[in-house]
């Protein structure tokens, strides 16, 4: 510290002399000696040091900043070295240097190095090297040191040389000695560079580690620009890498040379020799985050020879992959290098190998489905077949062999080449990799199949084409018979489509592949999937009769593959239709089983290649069912399952198939007829009808032979009953009049095989078509029995017990219309009407189902419905307690828990009449006694602290060993309940679970994410599970086991059933959660095992192939999946989205609480008593972020505190009570309804009661712990009541009801519309309710009208009538539609055939007749018609816009149709049909709602036809009909085109104006902005037909945006600004040719300036006019950046018009320069702004800044008075000339008159007052006698535009003199003569006026310019640089400089800024 002082107090005596002297001192060494002669101490190493740094540093002027002294010398420091040699000779210069290490050194740029470089080479040491090493060292003075190696390395090699200081070098000539002469080219180069110093690194590397690491930064930024490739070799040479800076330089850098660039080749040879194993870590991190770097990687590795070394690394996947690649360029022999790999590795590196090409194909599967880029390198198929080759070769696991099958499997799917693609194959074939053959071979192939089917060649010679084919050495027959397999397999999923005849021949072929082995292990196995896929179709199908054509030809194989039969056998199908067959199958299984038994124990299990012969069929459940059994079961019967599958896997068993009736000869055997006799009969059947009913049936039974009958059954229940409900009642009079017994038993043995069919199909639960099928069964089945008084006998079908097998299976949905739709056929018959003992035995279970089973809206419909039908009342109807009671008729034990949930103790399915055991049995039988076992099972807690006990039960209290009673009971009951519930609530979950999260994470690579998921999810679905399905049971057993306690301990029956029921109320709950934990619990170690190999798969892929994707292939080598998932649900390779894991999230977030259940019984609940229970809230809280419940605890720690539990009370009391408060709501709106005379709802007062009980509902079900849910359960009930609403009044009071609840959650909206939409049921056709609901929006009529299409076009009688009673309601009676908006109904009405209903006929007439008279009553007949007959017209158009199939050519067509008829002849006409069609595009935009799962631009469909339909009318050629005219005839054409556009235009602006007008503040200006858009979008796809009228087109669209702008519309502000913005209209405005289009842009432009003036008056913006703002901010930013010339041209109209306090605003236009032009630096010391060349040339103006002149000969006078004053006036003199008058009258023509001054809208800045000054006039006026003088070159200082500016600046006020300086700042824009010419004049006018306010104002114009955010035009910094920097001026010596603290503070900031820039 010492030392420093020393130095500072010499910088003091020394230096300060020099710079009190200045820079003469050092002009000669007299003056210098003269200067130091009075220092009387000894002048040290320091001393010299200060000073030569004070003058390094001081060189420009005295204080160190600024552009230059003001005289132009400069130290002569020369002088200096000689004088301080002579004054202290034995200096040591090298000292010198060290001793910079001062406070104040400081190095600031070139010249100040200069002068410390010339100081040495004076010295006697000046022959040596410049010591830049000493600036290596450790410094105090950080930024000294920093500045100095910033210039050195900056510096030229002649002033100094790092390199030669330094000891260390980066790089060294031999270190490229091996290397190519380019290198070492570049290496010779380098080396001579200044950064060619490590001991410059080392020092910048310790400097970035001090406070100084910000400049450091900025330094080693500035070497990477100069030379990165020596700054990466330095850093990673220097130190080792510690330093986050450090780390991320080399980073950037190391990317680079990796990406490849000129440098490359020599850093990375560089690298390889110091580092290696930082080149090789990078190359694999590089490879880790994007594997297609790999081709880059390899071509490093080849140019630095390193492919041996790289080959050798771990982990294997990488060098797997880069060896696949070098092989592919020939650098490597694959076939041996894995052999050897193979040898030295063993099962690791054939298991990598395998996972390897795993991931390889996925990618590709992934690639070819999602037609994205690859993400990893493609293997080519020749390498594929090289690692298959290898690997089939090599001794493989158990494990590797099953990979290595579904490895070749995905392969030969993915490339179906390699199925014939040979090692040795010839490079002149055609490439075996490519997926398409080549068109030549596709032909051939092609050829031979059309040979096959039009007969020239049978199946026999094609079959043995193709052997020789397979076995030839000639590659092309090779690739034809790969072509010809491929393309039959490819066409599979085709076939349904195929002729029959040509899909016969094709399954014989198909078949004859498999038996003449033609096909070999891989396609075979596809070749049987295929067949086993057909065979599991409908009987009678065209897929399974191909299945069973090609099984019956190779059939004598089966014996091959006895898993293969095995699943053939469980086609249920099959067994029905073609017993002979599974005879055939049953045997050659057998055969099968006896050879497998002959050679068991022989050949061991492990050795390869004895493995089962099966070979594996395509990936699904089945498929691994298959591939893993190794034991066949044997049988007698025709059903063989295997050992390990359950016997019965179907839901629904208590249907049972007849046997096949038999003729009455039982020697014939049924056939299938002839063709030509099939053919007759289904001509008879098409044709049929009432009317000729008696002689087409006499037809038919000539024809129909009884062995058809068979086939015939098959026909007309698969294709006609089931597909044609309206027809069933002609069908059965066709059974009547062939009266045959045995065609109506083997009719009803069909309908009973496909009705089994269809519900055990998995289809029918998802699909409605497939349950519409089996709805229409069900009718038929009734007709053909109930109806005729025929019963369906209990062997068949047991209709209770399919009703509780579908409660048990979750498959309510497909049973319940099956049976309500049999039973409705009742009605029809006499024995089987109620009170039939049977029909009401099933009635009362599904009135039970309809109360206790929570079923949907539309099942509860299905059961309304029937009730409806049958005449009964559901309420009267009263249900049997078998679930309730949880007891199955003769199924189940007494035990009522066991009984609930079917299953023995182990957890096993009871039989059909197999009996379990009492509760005490089962427990004692698997190992629990007292509860010991189960308890270690089970984690159960301790119960005893929180059971509650009502202090009402008197028993309680004078009992205490009561207490003891109860737990003793409850325990019981747990120990009862929870082993079935537990064990059904996980493997439930677990097994959904599974599925779900293997699905969804098939490419996702963390396995603790995965884990995460499946653990919230099965936590959830386990505990959901649990809890609503022990909770009924629970209350029994509670009851049952308390009932019997007490009465064991002698309590009165009395007394009991009181403590009994509020005991068990207190106390479900509690229980409830005990168990819901415990399934919790368990679920989460069940889950946990069954993905274990998940897990473990992903750990392993992660560590031995960081970075790579992960694709699982269980799930990716699946059929469907995932190419059959839309988009959003498809797998990414970058795994699982944030937005889909979050579905999995959302699991923690779902209400844990059970209060739901009693929502549903509301009648349960009322029994409960309403009082606190703490804890059932302790548990509620169980879920994922519970503790475990282990102790007491853990309990005493939930409970909370007093307030918490009074808390938790309330809610529980709310959630019981919810229900019944609403039911009570509903009762009384009832009640009011009916005691109400009035007629809607609109009309009663706003306090009815009613109004006011529906607006407590919304209230209420937002009160409920679960707003959701209460608030759905509230809809489904009032749509319930909806329906069965009679008056009007009570219609509009639900509708009411429903659009509150509605309101309350949009998911509630959503599904309430989704129900009265799309649930299919009859009940819904009610008109006058349908008809509210779409008043109120509750229906989308679009989609209703979608629905009604549907329904009519399916053959629904009852939607036929409903139909064409609703559209006459709301056309005709509401008229809140029109025939358009029912467009499908309509259609689908007229394409009835047959007999018409009444309904539809009326419906169609009032249509035709009575059109003219709907919409407005005062247009005419005649033009209502037109207008019809347009809109008919419009909506042709939009059906073949929208049709999935249309072309331009079809659209051109109809356009062209269009423009030849009248409707555009004539100017009406076209006018009035544009008009139409923006009329109802605009009204659909404006009705529409929203529907979820439809995308938002449905809305907009018509708009984007219309302007389709405008364009193509341009677009359209028109004749010439003028040939002689040549361009004139084009001309007149083109004008043509124009006028139509400009016509839509203008009809668009009417119809905006008129929506503007009417709708004001609700104006809604999107569909207008989507008009305009879809015309832009539209216009540029078609600009080059419309080349030669695009210009016209754009102007008139620019002149329609005129019309439209805000000032007059300004509802249409932000789709205005958003359209004059758009991409594809103010770049092609402004591109236009010669700049035509500018005027029209700079129009709008100020239009937009003009509109924004008002509001940003205001300190304070609004936040809409903020927006505008800064919308208008981005324009201007995008013309300053792309079209910087128009601004420039037209800066003067747009100053014009910007307030003076959009200061941003105007700097943006004023900064344009063009583009051609390279600015100055405004900031380069003593810049000489005249010398510039650009500073002559005007620039060009395109505004017109003339003509606010013109008014009152105001120019005429200007113009004389420039020209005749005369150019040496003194300026200053007091006499005026003759022209004074001119300049006296001037102020006075610049002033408005008082009325003017009102309506101007520039206002004062100051005092917010409207200005009384003409700003425009005042802006035109200093232009125009400014451009004046200078283009006639008059001197600033002189002549007649000085005087006037003199003038107004004297004579106008502060408020006249502010706009007049800144109209003199608006044109200091870019180096121009205007620039130049005006920043003399303000210079000039600050220099000469003598009033400190003037010079104040002036700084004020300029300064504010400043001080607001960049950008800032070239000549305002050039003016104030002059002002402030100029001692001319004497800025600073002025005392508004100074006037206020916060003032000299700016001053400050801003000269700082100015001089360090």
């Amino acid at each position: 510290m010492a030392e420093n002082d020393d130095v500072d107090a010499r910088e003091s005596v020394i230096s300060k002399k020099m710079l009190e002297a200045g820079y003469e001192c050092c002009g000669t060494t007299d003056s210098l000696r003269e200067l130091l002669k009075n220092i009387d101490q000894t002048i040290e190493e320091k001393d010299v040091a200060v000073a030569i740094g004070c003058m390094a540093r001081t060189y420009t002027n005295m204080s160190g900043i600024g552009n230059g002294s003001p005289t132009g010398s400069n130290w002569n420091v020369e002088n200096f070295v000689t004088v301080m040699n002579e004054l202290a000779p034995s200096l040591n210069w090298e000292k010198v240097i060290e001793c910079l290490d001062y406070a104040h050194f400081f190095v600031y740029d070139a010249k100040g190095l200069d002068i410390i470089v010339r100081a040495w080479k004076h010295s006697p040491k000046g022959t040596d090297p410049f010591p830049a090493n000493k600036f290596f060292g450790k410094w105090r003075n950080l930024k000294g040191q920093l500045s100095a190696l910033y210039q050195m390395a900056n510096a030229s090699t002649d002033i100094l040389s790092l390199v030669s200081c330094s000891e260390r070098k980066v790089i060294e000539p031999d270190d490229f000695s091996n290397s190519t002469t380019h290198v070492r080219t570049q290496a010779a180069q380098l080396c001579n560079e200044q950064l060619n110093s490590l001991d410059l690194f080392d020092c910048v590397l310790d400097l970035s580690e001090t406070v100084v690491v910000d400049d450091v930064k900025v330094f080693v930024e500035m070497m990477v620009n100069k030379c990165p490739e020596l700054v990466f070799l330095g850093f990673i040479q220097a130190k080792a890498v510690k330093s986050a800076y450090q780390k991320d330089i080399l980073g950037r850098l190391l990317l680079s040379y990796l990406n490849g660039n000129a440098s490359s080749s020599l850093v990375l040879s560089k690298l390889w020799l110091v580092n290696p194993d930082f080149l090789v870590k990078s190359m694999l991190e590089m490879y880790g985050t994007d594997a297609t770097t790999l081709s880059r990687i390899l071509d490093i590795i080849h140019e630095l020879k390193l492919l041996s070394r790289m080959l050798d690394i771990q982990p294997f996947f990488f060098s797997i992959d880069l060896a696949a690649l070098a092989s592919r360029r020939e650098f490597l022999n694959l076939e041996k290098w894995l052999q050897e790999k193979i040898a030295e590795h063993k099962d690791l590196f054939i298991h990598t190998c395998l996972r390897f090409l795993t991931q390889k194909l996925a990618a590709e599967v992934s690639r070819q489905e999602a037609n994205m880029a690859p993400s990893t390198v493609p293997l080519a198929p020749e390498v594929i077949a090289v690692f298959l080759k290898v690997l089939s070769d090599s001794p493989l696991s158990p494990q590797n062999a099953d990979l290595l099958k579904e490895v070749q499997a995905v392969s030969l799917k993915t490339y179906p080449k390699l199925m014939n693609l040979r090692a040795t194959a010839s490079d002149n074939g055609s490439s075996a990799g490519e997926i398409s053959f080549k068109p030549d071979v596709e032909e051939e192939a092609n050829s031979y199949y059309e040979h096959i089917y039009n007969g020239s060649i049978s199946i026999d010679q094609m079959v043995e084409r193709l052997k020789l084919f397979s076995q030839s050495k000639n590659t092309r027959e090779q690739d034809v018979f790969a072509c010809m397999i491929h393309n039959l397999f490819d066409e599979y999923h085709f076939f349904p489509k195929y002729p029959d005849k040509e899909l016969s021949i094709t399954s014989v072929l198909f078949g004859a592949l498999v038996q003449n082995h033609l096909v070999s292990y891989v396609p075979l196995g596809i070749a049987l999937r295929c067949v086993l896929d057909a065979l599991r179709n409908p009987v009678g199908s065209k897929m399974f009769n191909f299945g069973v054509q090609a099984l019956t030809q190779f059939q004598s194989r089966l014996s091959e593959w006895p898993q293969y039969c095995v699943h053939l056998l469980q086609i249920p199908q099959l067994q029905q239709s073609n017993p002979e067959l599974v005879r055939y199958i049953n045997s050659a299984l057998q055969i099968a089983q006896r050879q497998q038994d002959a050679t068991v124990g022989g050949v061991p299990q492990d050795i390869p290649g004895q493995q089962p012969s099966f070979p594996p069929l395509n990936n699904s459940n089945v498929t691994r069912t298959m591939m893993d059994s190794t034991t066949m079961a044997t049988s007698s019967t025709p059903t063989v399952v295997p050992a390990n599958l359950p016997a019965d896997h179907s839901a629904f068993t208590a249907i049972n198939v007849p046997e096949v009736p038999t003729p009455d000869d039982d020697d014939t055997p049924y056939e299938t007829p002839a063709e030509s006799i099939q053919d007759k009969i289904l001509f008879i059947i098409n044709n049929i009808a009432k009317n000729n009913l008696e002689e087409k049936t006499a037809e038919l039974i000539n024809l129909l032979d009884k062995t058809a009958y068979q086939w015939f059954s098959n026909y007309l229940v698969v294709k006609r009953v089931s597909l044609e409900p309206n027809y069933h009642e002609l069908y059965l009079l066709v059974m009547d009049a062939v009266n045959s017994r045995l065609l109506y038993q083997n009719v009803l043995r069909e309908t009973y095989a496909n009705i089994q069919i269809l519900l055990n199909s998995e289809k029918t639960v998802t699909s409605s078509s497939e349950r519409s099928l089996l709805k229409n069964l069900g009718s038929w089945l009734g007709g053909l029995t109930l109806a005729r008084n025929k019963p369906i006998r209990h062997k068949n079908i047991a209709f209770k017990d399919l009703l509780l097998e579908g409660f048990d299976s979750n498959r309510l949905i497909v049973i319940i219309p099956f049976v309500c739709k049999v039973l409705e056929q009742c009605n029809k018959s006499v024995v089987f009407k109620p009170p039939n003992p049977w029909l009401m035995a099933i009635l009362k279970l599904l009135v039970e189902l309809y109360q206790f089973a929570e079923l949907k809206l539309n099942l509860r419909f299905e059961i309304e419905v029937l009730c409806k039908g049958l005449s009964l009342e559901l309420e009267d109807i009263e249900a049997t307690s078998i679930l309730k009671s949880g007891r199955r008729r003769d199924q189940m034990n007494k035990n009522t828990l066991m009984e609930t949930f079917g299953r023995t103790a182990t957890g096993a399915p009871l039989g059909m009449g197999g009996k379990a055991s009492d509760a005490n049995t089962m427990l004692q039988g698997s190992g629990v006694e007292s509860g010991v076992g189960l308890e270690e099972q089970f984690s159960l807690p301790n119960i005893a602290p929180y059971l509650v006990f009502n202090p009402q039960i008197i028993l309680y209290s004078t009992q205490p060993a009561s207490k003891r009673w109860v737990l003793q009971a409850i325990t019981q009951s747990i120990r009862e309940i929870i082993e079935p519930v537990v064990e059904r609530s996980v493997a439930i979950a677990a097994v959904s679970t599974r599925e779900l999260v293997t699905k969804d994470f098939a490419v996702e690579s963390d396995e603790n994410k995965m884990r995460n998921a499946a653990h919230l999810m099965a936590q959830n679905l386990a505990g959901s599970l649990a809890m609503v399905t022990c909770k009924e049971p629970l209350r029994l057993s509670m009851a049952t086991n308390l009932r019997a306690i007490f009465m064991t301990n002698g309590l009165a029956d009395t007394m009991a059933e009181q403590a009994v029921l509020i005991t068990v109320s207190d106390n479900l709950d509690l229980v409830c959660a005990v168990i819901e934990k415990v399934a919790m619990e368990k679920v989460t170690a069940e889950i946990d095992d069954l993905l274990m190999n998940a897990y473990a798969s992903r750990k392993k892929h992660r560590e031995q192939a960081p970075g790579q994707a992960y694709f699982d292939m269980d799930i990716f080598s699946m059929t469907r999946y995932p190419s059959s998932l839309p988009e959003p649900l498809r797998a990414k390779p970058s795994g699982l989205q944030p937005v889909q894991f979050r579905v999995y999230e959302d699991f923690a977030r779902i209400s844990r609480t059970a209060p739901q259940a009693g929502m549903q019984t509301p009648i349960e609940s009322e029994r409960k008593p309403q009082m606190s229970r703490p804890e059932a809230a302790a548990f509620n809280n169980y879920g994922y972020n519970a503790g475990p419940m282990g102790g007491n605890a853990t309990y005493d720690n939930s409970v909370g505190t007093p307030i918490q539990q009074q808390q938790q009370q309330q809610q529980q009391a709310t959630a019981h009570q919810i229900l019944e408060r609403f039911t009570q709501y509903l009762a009384e709106l009832e009640k009011l309804a009916s005691h109400t005379n009035v007629s809607s709802f609109s009309a009663l007062p706003p306090m009815h009661d009613i109004r006011m009980i529906i607006r407590q509902v919304p209230m209420l079900a937002l009160s409920s712990f679960d707003k959701i849910e209460a608030a759905r359960a509230f809809a489904q009930k009032v749509v319930s009541l909806l329906y069965k609403s009679e008056t009007p009044l009570t219609r509009e009071m639900y509708v009411v009801l429903l659009e509150q609840l509605c309101e309350v959650s949009p998911n509630v909206g959503t599904l309430v519309t989704y129900w009265l939409t799309h649930v299919d049921d009859e009940r819904k056709y009610n008109v006058p309710v349908t008809v509210a609901l779409i008043k109120a929006g509750l229906i989308n009529l679009a989609e209703q009208d979608q629905e009604l299409g549907f329904l009519i076009g399916s053959g629904r009688t009852t939607a036929i009538d409903f139909t064409a009673m609703l559209v006459h309601a709301c056309i005709f009676d509401e008229h809140i539609a029109t025939p358009q908006d029912f467009f499908n109904s309509l259609e689908a009405l007229g394409n009835l055939r047959g007999k018409v209903p009444e309904s539809v006929l009326g419906l169609m007439e009032d249509i035709r007749g009575t059109v003219q008279h709907q919409g407005n009553k005062e247009i005419s007949s005649e033009e209502a018609s037109a207008r019809d007959q347009l809109q008919y017209l419009f909506a042709e158009w939009v059906r073949l816009y929208q049709h999935p199939s249309t072309t331009d050519k079809a659209q051109t067509a109809f356009i062209t149709q269009l423009s030849q008829q009248n409707v555009l002849k004539s100017e009406d006409m076209s006018s009035l049909f544009f008009r139409v069609c923006i009329e109802m595009s605009i009204d659909r935009v404006l009705k529409y709602k929203q529907i979820p799962g439809q995308t938002p631009g449905a809305a907009y469909q018509l708009i984007d036809a219309f302007s389709k339909m405008v364009v193509g009318l341009i677009k359209l050629p028109t004749e010439n009909n003028n040939n002689n005219n040549g361009s004139n005839g084009n001309n007149n054409i083109n004008a043509t085109k124009v006028n139509q556009f400009s016509k839509v235009l203008s009809v668009i602006v009417l119809i905006l104006a008129q929506h503007h007008e009417q709708n004001r503040r609700q104006f809604n200006q999107r569909p207008f902005l989507r008009l305009f858009t879809c015309l832009l979008s539209d216009l540029h796809s078609s600009e080059q037909q419309l080349q030669s009228i695009y210009l016209p087109i754009l102007t008139a669209l620019s002149n329609t945006f005129h019309t439209l702008q805000p000032s007059y519309f300004p509802g249409f502000t932000f789709a205005w600004l958003q359209l004059i913005s758009h991409r594809l209209f103010m770049p092609k405005l402004l591109l236009t040719e010669n700049q035509k289009g500018w005027p029209a842009f700079q129009r709008l432009l100020i239009c937009l300036f003009q509109f924004l003036v008002p509001f940003l008056r205001d300190v304070e913006l609004r936040d809409t006019t903020r927006m505008l703002y800064r919308g208008t901010l981005r324009i201007l930013l995008v013309l300053l950046h792309d079209f910087p010339e128009f601004l420039c041209d037209y800066h003067f109209s747009f100053c014009d018009v910007i307030p003076s306090s959009c200061i941003q605003l105007r700097n943006l236009i004023l900064s344009a320069f063009p583009r051609n032009m390279r600015l100055p630096d405004p900031f380069t010391p003593n810049l000489k702004v005249d010398l510039l060349p650009e500073i002559q040339q005007p620039p060009r103006i395109l505004s017109d800044y003339v003509s606010p002149l013109n008014s009152n000969n105001f120019k005429q006078e200007i113009d004389t008075f420039l020209e005749t004053s005369p150019t040496g006036d003194d300026i200053k003199s007091p006499t005026l000339s003759p022209k004074s008058s001119v300049l006296t009258g001037l102020v006075k023509q610049l002033e408005l008159d008082p009325s003017q001054q009102e309506k101007n809208e520039v206002y004062n800045m100051n005092s917010n007052t409207p200005s009384k000054y003409n700003v425009p006039k005042v802006n035109a006026l200093v232009f125009y006698v400014g451009v004046t003088g200078a283009t006639r070159s008059i001197p600033v200082h002189q002549g007649a535009p000085m005087k006037i500016y003199q003038y107004l600046l004297d004579e106008l006020d502060p408020e006249g003199r502010y706009i007049f300086l800144s109209a003199i700042a608006n044109q200091l824009r870019y180096p121009n003569n205007h620039t130049h010419y005006f920043s003399c004049v303000l210079l000039y006018l600050f220099a000469e006026s003598d009033q400190e306010l003037v010079k104040e104002q002036i700084t004020r114009v300029l300064l504010e310019r400043l001080i607001v955010n960049r950008p800032h035009p070239w000549g305002l910094l050039i003016t104030f640089i002059e002002l402030i920097k100029n001692p001319r001026y004497n800025f600073w010596n002025h005392a508004f400089t100074r006037c206020a603290t916060d003032i000299e503070r700016l001053f400050e900031s801003v000269s700082r800024s100015i001089n360090q820039i």
